[in-house]
């Protein structure tokens, strides 16, 4: 399972006991974050967290490849020209994605390409691979994390966040929201390309449908656990709203819509920091293959990834989790 232990706040302007509750109060977030990640990969796993609530509106809707990423909805009307452009861009974001992941000191197979097959995004071969053939190789230069944050254009603000005792994953998702407002001007662009627009799961459902989720047998914790991830998000927003929106410069005045998506982009794509604490980071590349029980495909703690067994043309590729910690799938 996942451990979020909690970060270290600075000592100075605080008395024992509001460092006490302050603490506590990143140990809750983070643990809540852990518990909104398995309700995201569940929903990752799946495809669809849940089908259909009752809102005959979503009835039949699937998730298809927009210009932005894997994210879009579409009512499955638009026809085989629309299909055909999204593969075409869907294509064009990977290429620019493997430029850019190579140049900067990592290595990906030339066998493998992603696709979107039953509504869902995955990775897939292109041609047989043989088992112990390296299929990716990851630089240690490219994370999304506190560290780049501080590094970045805005690194100065990020700076002033950190000293007020921000929450170090809603740090992280303020990187993730800001480098996705840049588009081009970010460094980060190609993997964004790549990430969901959009996100299908527990976070989108309305009051009612949370209602009939709690009256299905068998789904009271699920209900549970979506009632978490929500509060865990509210304190995060309501905290954005309170210190940070009143004095954030324009390029920072994100919007509700802004933040959900960033936290449902770390909660579904984050990994922990090698130290083992809670704060989050995102890693290009190890988020694109679909998560499955017992994938061949084993995540650990090398730093490349090497085929398990042999592939054919036109299998997926997915990562099994399993039960390892954070500090160890870093």
């Amino acid at each position: 399972h996942r451990s979020f232990p909690p970060s270290p706040y600075p000592l100075a302007r605080a008395s024992s006991a509001r460092i006490k509750a302050r603490m506590n109060t990143g140990r809750i977030a983070s643990k809540l974050l852990f518990i909104a990640a398995l309700i995201a990969v569940l929903g990752v796993a799946s495809g669809q967290f849940f089908v259909n609530l009752g809102d005959k509106q979503k009835a039949g809707a699937t998730d298809v490849v927009g210009s932005e990423g894997g994210g879009g909805v579409a009512a499955g009307g638009d026809g085989a020209a629309a299909g055909g452009d999204q593969t075409a861009q869907l294509q064009e974001d990977w290429t620019a994605f493997v430029k850019w992941f190579r140049s900067n000191g990592g290595i990906i197979s030339s066998k493998l390409t992603v696709k979107v097959r039953n509504g869902r995004q995955g990775c897939y071969f292109k041609e047989r691979m043989r088992r112990g053939e390296t299929i990716v190789s990851f630089p240690r230069n490219l994370r999304l994390d506190e560290k780049t944050a501080m590094k970045g254009k805005a690194g100065h603000i990020f700076q002033r966040l950190k000293s007020d005792n921000c929450y170090p994953d809603l740090l992280v998702i303020l990187h993730i929201v800001h480098e996705r407002s840049l588009a081009k001007d970010s460094f980060w662009f190609p993997y964004f390309k790549l990430l969901r627009s959009n996100y299908n799961n527990i976070m989108g459902l309305t009051e009612p449908q949370m209602k009939t989720l709690l009256r299905r047998p068998g789904c009271e914790n699920t209900y549970n656990l979506g009632v978490m991830m929500r509060r865990t998000f509210n304190n995060f927003y309501e905290w954005y709203k309170k210190n940070i929106e009143p004095w954030a410069p324009p390029e920072f005045q994100f919007s509700r819509d802004d933040i959900m998506w960033g936290f449902n982009t770390l909660v579904t794509c984050g990994w922990g920091q090698e130290n083992g604490n809670g704060d989050k980071q995102m890693v290009p590349f190890s988020d694109i293959p679909n998560h499955r029980r017992e994938s061949a495909q084993k995540a650990s703690n090398r730093g490349f990834i090497s085929a398990a067994k042999e592939y054919q043309a036109g299998e997926e590729l997915t990562f099994d989790y399993g039960l390892l910690n954070d500090a160890v799938l870093a």
